[in-house]
């Protein structure tokens, strides 16, 4: 026994680190780290990108305005499920399961900019709903709610009304939003203009791609069109749940679109694919969603044969 586990101590591979590598690694780490926790290779495309640092606010957002009133009432029965679902008591639906994981949004992000929360912004606390720990969101900017922005296109219609009031309640954020940003920047902020700046100029820098050779500046310049198709899309999607009265010729929704399908094309090397990759684009439903609420577009297709083609030929492009 002693001679086997000598051998497969043996056979274990051993790294070893310069004093420079070792010192970076522990940095790296932080306190209390043993070494570094493992090795990075290459270059990896960032597909996350943070908000622009001039639009993120300096303190919390809180909204006073919350449509609270507006929120479906849970029934006894669906309580009483809850409860006996903590206990592995009895069977669920997926859509059951559903509608919980959007009741539990819903309480987090209304104690998250509730103006009634009396814990400090800067600490992530925990409040009780129902006995259950909810958490609390910083909210400085749109993009730190938008795990909830991608939830509401995905609700089906048997979760309408929570659909509806997560919509109405994220609206009431983002006006909330652009109202502190118009204090700030001494001006209307327009989340139009925003979107219209930043998808074109990803347009622009697109146009340029071909003539870029170099690895590394390509790889450059494929993450900031990345990174400005992705502002541009999320802004547009704000000033939908906005309600913003858009210009008549816009043609946010087609940069949109074409935005989106660049971006599903560039893979996690950088390297830009002749197609998109199907699960990194938006699906048909989603697309639908915001095309339904950009009344520019619904007006123009109701009149213009041609452009009723150009968007029937541009939904169908997204999976289903």
């Amino acid at each position: 026994m002693a001679a086997d586990r000598r051998h497969r101590v043996a056979r274990r591979p051993m790294v070893l680190l310069s004093s420079a590598q070792q010192g970076s690694g522990a940095r790296a780490g932080g306190a209390g780290d043993d070494g570094p926790r493992g090795v990075v290779t290459g270059k990896y495309f960032n597909f996350n990108p943070l908000p622009p640092s001039a639009d993120v606010l300096g303190n919390a957002l809180v909204v006073p305005d919350l449509p609270t009133h507006k929120l479906p009432r849970e029934k006894f029965g669906n309580r009483m499920r809850r409860w006996l679902a903590r206990f592995n008591i009895g069977a669920q639906s997926a859509q059951t399961r559903m509608r919980w994981k959007v009741q539990d949004t819903v309480a987090s992000v209304l104690a998250s900019v509730s103006p009634s929360v009396t814990l400090s912004a800067e600490q992530r606390a925990k409040l009780k709903r129902n006995g259950q720990a909810v958490t609390m969101i910083i909210v400085r900017h749109p993009y730190h709610l938008r795990h909830v922005l991608d939830m509401i296109p995905q609700l089906p219609d048997a979760l309408g009304p929570e659909r509806r009031f997560l919509e109405l309640l994220m609206s009431r954020i983002i006006k909330k939003y652009a109202e502190q940003m118009s204090l700030i920047k001494g001006s209307a902020f327009s989340f139009e203009n925003e979107a219209r700046e930043y998808l074109f100029a990803g347009f622009r820098m697109e146009m340029q791609i071909k003539k870029i050779t170099s690895p590394d500046e390509r790889f450059g310049a494929l993450q900031a069109i990345y990174n400005n198709y992705f502002h541009g899309k999320n802004y547009y999607y704000y000033a939908l749940l906005r309600r913003e009265k858009l210009a008549p010729e816009n043609k946010l929704f087609m940069l949109y679109s074409r935005a989106s399908y660049f971006n599903a094309r560039i893979d996690w090397n950088g390297e830009l694919l002749d197609k998109p990759a199907p699960r990194a684009l938006p699906t048909r439903g989603t697309v639908m969603f915001l095309l339904q609420r950009d009344k520019s577009v619904l007006a123009r297709y109701r009149t213009d044969q041609e452009f009723q083609k150009q968007v029937k030929t541009c939904v169908e492009a997204f999976p289903e």
